[in-house]
């Protein structure tokens, strides 16, 4: 094969300057050598590639058609091996990702379209899930990135996890409620009206946060009934009962929901974690997460 090879640039040299001189001092040898490797190439061939005159070297038509045809692989070569050492560095390739239903409300359109700007070649794939659905595609290795909450066995499966971005709780309201034209809504006042909750089955994270948010501050809520977002927007418009969401959440302004800062001795927030396998091997991770982290920042700034 490498002889092969060697016939093959041997041609080439000679198709392209059509002078068996020029073509040696290219190839850094002597003209016999050089005129062998071709007569080689063309008895490989089968057919005539060259004509020779002593005044002249001229390509038949099948000369032609395979310089234009090696030519082509060779094009095609040089594009392979610059496609391959952009994917090594990340300017290029495929970046699966995925977050949860509130990461979108904020933090994954920012960081995306900075990543979009600064790494345009690169292919993202996008899955949208529940913490413990992401958590266990990081695991088989069908993601290479998340943003997602965090939970008590996610270090136990090799991640690495972040803090990556954190907001206040807020209160949503019926557009038309007694309160909407307050400043803030005290915990306690809170605690005694009917409220919609966050279903545990599918979203543990802030069913727990909010569980948690009650408790320290002594209080038990009048949960009437458990949602998800954004089903729980809608419940809240529909005047059912108020709900403390996160504070990306009022990014969404439906029409009929009011949102007010919750007022409270103990207060918690709301957590967002960068997320990806610590054996993990796709070149383009690193540019993402630090524009999550930038995303992350620049919305703690404003929040």
């Amino acid at each position: 094969m490498a002889l092969y090879s060697r016939q093959m640039l041997a041609f080439m040299a000679v198709a392209q300057e059509l002078h068996f001189g020029r073509a040696a001092r290219r190839l850094h040898m002597t003209q016999p050598p050089l005129s062998q490797q071709v007569r080689l190439f063309e008895e490989r061939v089968g057919v005539t590639l060259l004509e020779r005159s002593t005044r002249s070297v001229r390509l038949t038509p099948a000369g032609e058609a395979m310089r234009d045809a090696m030519q082509r692989l060779m094009d095609d070569g040089e594009a392979a091996l610059a496609t391959a050492r952009r994917v090594a560095t990340g300017e290029a390739g495929l970046l699966r990702m995925g977050f949860t239903p509130t990461a979108a409300y904020r933090l994954v359109p920012a960081a995306v379209g900075a990543y979009r700007e600064y790494r345009p070649d690169v292919q993202l794939s996008m899955t949208e899930a529940d913490t413990g659905h992401l958590r266990a595609l990081l695991a088989q290795e069908r993601l290479d990135v998340a943003v997602m909450r965090h939970t008590s066995d996610s270090q136990a499966e090799g991640l690495h996890l972040e803090p990556v971005d954190t907001e206040p709780l807020v209160v949503a309201l019926p557009l038309r409620h007694a309160w909407s034209s307050r400043r803030s809504i005290p915990i306690e006042e809170l605690a005694a009206v009917p409220l919609i909750g966050f279903a545990r089955s599918t979203s543990a994270y802030f069913h727990t946060l909010l569980a948690s948010l009650f408790a320290r501050n002594g209080l038990t809520p009048d949960y009437v009934m458990e949602s998800v977002l954004p089903t729980l927007l809608a419940l809240v418009e529909a005047g059912i009962g108020a709900a403390v969401v996160p504070g990306s959440v009022s990014e969404l302004r439906p029409g009929g929901v009011k949102y007010l800062p919750l007022k409270a001795r103990h207060t918690l927030r709301s957590t967002l974690y960068l997320a990806y396998r610590k054996d993990g091997v796709n070149p383009a991770v690193p540019a993402l997460c630090e524009a999550l982290r930038h995303a992350g920042t620049a919305a703690d700034e404003v929040g």
